[in-house]
This record gives structure tokens, C-alpha cells and sequence, in this order.
């Protein structure tokens, strides 16, 4: 990630980076899905657990830090 912020601190056009790296490996189900999946009578299934795939999860709070991210900066702009 050093290599990205370098990049940005050297852009000429201002850019923001929000870096969620850390706070999603905290979490246990930061990753893919590969619960679920069994076999029945040979056959694959390609089903996900219903924790990964309907529960609030890592892209929900993804979402919720970019939206905070922009209320904040639309309010920290004087006329706005």
C-alpha cells in the first residue's frame, strides 16, 4: 500500500484513498465464500451460507465508511 500512496501523494489531480485493507482482514468473514458447497449423490452444489450472502457483511461497511467519507467532505466544503 506504499506504493499506491506514493503514487497519489505524487498525482496532480488531488485523489483520495481509502485504504480498507486492514480493517477487512479483521473481520473472520473478510473473504470469499467457501462454506456451503457439498454434494449430493455426486453432484456439486453451489450453494453460500447465509451468513456471507444476507447478512450485513465487508461491502456493507465498505459502502457506510465511503458515504460517511462524503457527508464529511460535502459539509467541510464552505458554501455546500
Amino acid at each position: 500500500m506504499k506504493i499506491v500512496e506514493e503514487v497519489i501523494k505524487q498525482m496532480k489531480t488531488p485523489v483520495t484513498f481509502l485504504n480498507i485493507t486492514k480493517q477487512t482482514e479483521f473481520r473472520k468473514d473478510g473473504h470469499p465464500s467457501v462454506y456451503g458447497r457439498g454434494s449430493v449423490e455426486n453432484k456439486t452444489l453451489n450453494s453460500q451460507d447465509c451468513s456471507h450472502w444476507c447478512l450485513p457483511g465487508v461491502p456493507d461497511s465498505w459502502n457506510e465508511l465511503l458515504y460517511a467519507f462524503l457527508v464529511l467532505r460535502k459539509k467541510a466544503i464552505p458554501g455546500s
